[in-house]
């Protein structure tokens, strides 16, 4: 059977199991894997209902590395053969089985051999560190899982066929009811908008490929305020409290410490936002107006200057490493840009 006629098969079944494919095919693209529109006069629509969703955990690698359902998963028991079925033919034939465990090791062994210089950079910027062990299966399975999940209803779903649409910053945005669903129009190929609240340096380390970004997050930096402790400022932008419905780090207070989750510094569609959100909760820590103001300033200079020198580092390597380096260059680059054009430069 060509690859053509199983993705056609696999996305006929995905139908008949309730899924929503309106107006698309399936098939390789510029970007690997992808949707792309049947008529371009005629709208899309795409939706992977909750019954097909799946937890994560709810998959193995069996020996042989094939992705295999847990006997214990929580699928609805009224077609639940037809769903194992689909899933584990879903993840041979466009999941993990097409190439997945490739490239994680690739991917591994780009950044084993970055060189020591930019490593400083890359622990202050997010990127995990890289031992010199390659992943076990099992763990470039999981990595995979991560890139390719979204939270509905508090948990951490995998959408078969709709994770397959490609990102582009004006791509279309998910919506999150029950299922998870995507519409709109496109002349090729259907692009969806992963995250438009993420830094790009984030987006590089969970995708793996270069996208521009409306928000620049601090790196992790630890500073002292006299009376008050020690401040640290982590890059987790998925541990977000809300404040009057806009998103905010979340704050933890132990005795001497005060701990943020992530700080914006940047944001290109609500540039005003960043310094509001800051100085609002450190005077609820007791830090004076004044003084959380010439801090966020602080924050900006730092992060400024890592971004620079990151940049620099990059540049003397470029040449002789190429590849990753010169992706890593050209988002650091992209960040300090954002940074430049803020109002309060």
């Amino acid at each position: 059977m060509s690859q053509g006629t199983k993705a056609a098969d696999l996305l006929q079944r995905f139908r008949a199991l309730g899924g929503v494919a309106d107006n698309v095919q399936l098939r390789q693209g510029p970007h690997g894997w992808g949707l792309f529109v049947v008529d371009p006069e005629q709208p899309v629509r795409v939706i992977t209902p909750a019954h097909l969703l799946i937890a994560p955990q709810d998959l193995c690698l069996s020996r042989d590395g094939q992705v295999r359902v847990r006997p214990q998963a929580a699928l609805a028991p009224e077609f639940r053969s037809e769903l194992v079925s689909f899933h584990e033919a879903y993840q041979r034939e466009v999941g993990w089985g097409a190439g997945g465990w490739a490239r994680s090791l690739h991917h591994h062994q780009q950044r084993q051999a970055l060189p020591a210089t930019l490593q400083p950079y890359l622990a202050l910027l997010g990127g995990q560190p890289i031992t010199g062990a390659a992943p076990t299966p099992e763990q470039a399975f999981q990595a995979h899982c991560v890139s390719r999940q979204i939270g509905v209803g508090g948990r951490s779903r995998l959408m078969p066929v709709l994770e397959l649409i490609n990102h582009a910053p004006d791509g279309a945005a998910y919506v999150v009811d029950q299922g998870v669903g995507l519409t709109g129009r496109s002349t090729d190929e259907v692009f969806a908008c992963y995250r438009r609240q993420m830094d790009a340096l984030h987006f590089f380390f969970n995708y793996h490929f270069v996208s521009p970004a409306r928000v620049v997050l601090s790196g992790l930096v630890t500073i002292g305020l006299p009376g008050l402790g020690v401040l640290h400022i982590a890059r987790d932008d998925a541990r977000v409290d809300h404040h009057q419905g806009s998103p905010q780090p979340q704050v933890t207070v132990r005795p001497g410490q005060i701990h943020l989750s992530f700080v914006v510094l940047a944001d290109l569609d609500a540039p005003a936002r960043p310094r509001e959100v800051f100085v609002r909760l450190m005077l609820a820590q007791g830090l004076p107006m004044a003084r959380s103001h010439e801090l966020f300033d602080g924050l900006v200079a730092h992060h400024r200057q890592v971004l620079q020198a990151f940049i620099l580092a990059c540049e003397a390597t470029a040449r002789t490493e190429g590849g990753l380096v010169s992706q890593l260059q050209h988002v650091a680059q992209g960040q300090l840009t954002n940074l430049v054009h803020s109002p309060w430069h």
